[in-house]
């Protein structure tokens, strides 16, 4: 293999290739460019439309009574003979 046949192998090219490339990349970094210039714009659009989060509704804990006490008033009502 010559020089020359081994440059095109390893994907050398020529000039106008080369200029095709570069407006090619310049393009791309462009469309890039204005693609996160604009995503923040269309975030904070979409953070604005949402609600505030809200308090979540938990149960209050509500600590466990005696059953005792009306256990005790029931005897003492029915009963012949308060407790």
């Amino acid at each position: 293999m010559t020089n020359d046949s081994r440059n095109k192998a390893y994907g050398a090219c020529d000039a106008a290739e080369g200029r095709a490339i570069a407006v090619n990349a310049a393009k791309v970094l462009e469309t890039t460019r204005r693609a996160w210039a604009a995503a923040p714009a269309a975030e904070t659009q979409a953070h604005g439309e949402r609600r505030p989060p809200r308090a979540s509704k938990t149960k209050r804990v509500v600590p466990r009574r005696s059953h005792w006490p009306s256990l005790i008033a029931a005897l003492n009502h029915w009963s012949p003979k308060p407790l």
